[in-house]
């Protein structure tokens, strides 16, 4: 009994040695150790590697650096360790009122993605997210907000420039913040736009005022083309009546001119026969008219024939 009882407390003080002496750097975490209060060694990630060495080196700090994560071992008592997520975090601002280029307000929440790349300087800083997220105020909303009060209004709604404006201040706000803090900021942008609710009804009056402006505008523009369009199709009209009437006319000369020649024609011919026909005519308007019978009488005589 006495020697599993031995055996028994030596495997417990392994046991409990072996917890004070190794530690583990999960995958999605860095980790920075200290000797004495002084920053001995940290881990990191392999794709930083060159920018924390560059960063460390240029603050005149030398610590190891290892890339290797799971398992590793500290001196007890002498040495800690501190675990930061290497994961991307986000940051959601509060809402604000800012104003645009053109001075128009608006309301914005804004948000940034951003992870821990140099646990020492981390540790020396901020040390915790609830820090991290002050700083995000104090560095990253500026930006958001200088780069609204360069566009105008109608331009911070284009996706597009508000994302190149943007990005061209996160190179230079990321050299600053990784020197600094220790962390990169891998996206910022705005989370949600709303117009103040003191602005909305000066909002609508102004695009009603514009629309109506520019259905005026379309109005007066149509009315226009509809007169000019008019001032055409009459005058195409009156072309097209004087050329009909111009036509008409020419086919009737010729008409009556071959009429005329017929006539003449006929009356060459044979012009006791015409005579003879003009008589026939005059006997079918006769009826119930009186006829005087005296010699000296032309119409007589014009029916007799002589």
């Amino acid at each position: 009994m006495k020697k599993f009882n031995t055996i028994i407390i030596i495997m417990f003080v392994a046991f409990i040695g072996f917890n004070m002496t190794a530690y583990t750097v999960a995958e999605d975490e860095v980790a920075v150790i200290k000797t004495l209060g002084k920053i001995d060694a940290v881990v990191i990630e392999s794709s930083d590697q060159e920018q924390v060495q560059a960063d460390l080196t240029a603050q005149g700090y030398h610590p190891d650096i290892m890339t290797t994560k799971g398992l590793h071992f500290k001196i007890p008592f002498i040495q800690t360790v501190h675990l930061y997520p290497s994961k991307y975090l986000t940051y959601t601002s509060t809402k604000e009122t800012i104003n645009t280029f053109d001075r128009r307000k608006i309301d914005i929440q804004m948000y940034a993605q951003y992870r821990i790349i140099n646990p020492a300087f981390f540790n020396m800083t901020l040390q915790n997210k609830q820090k991290a997220n002050s700083l995000m105020d104090d560095r990253v909303y500026p930006v958001v907000v200088q780069t609204a009060n360069m566009l105008n209004f109608d331009d911070f709604f284009n996706k597009e420039k508000i994302s190149a404006s943007i990005d061209h201040k996160k190179e230079q706000l990321n050299q600053e913040l990784a020197a600094q803090y220790g962390i990169f900021v891998a996206d910022i942008g705005i989370h949600r736009k709303n117009f103040p609710a003191a602005n909305i009804a000066s909002i609508e009056e102004k695009m009603t005022m514009e629309i109506q402006k520019e259905s005026q505008k379309l109005m007066a523009e149509g009315d226009s083309q509809y007169q000019k369009d008019l001032s055409e199709t009459e005058r195409i009209k009156k072309e097209m009546v004087a050329k009909a009437v111009e036509e008409a006319a020419t086919i009737k000369a010729q008409a009556d001119a071959e009429v005329l020649e017929i006539h003449q024609k006929s009356l060459q011919k044979d012009l006791e026969f015409y005579r003879f026909i003009q008589r026939m005519n005059t006997y079918k308007t006769m009826k119930d008219t009186t006829v005087f019978m005296d010699k000296e009488n032309a119409f007589l005589r014009y029916l007799n024939g002589y």
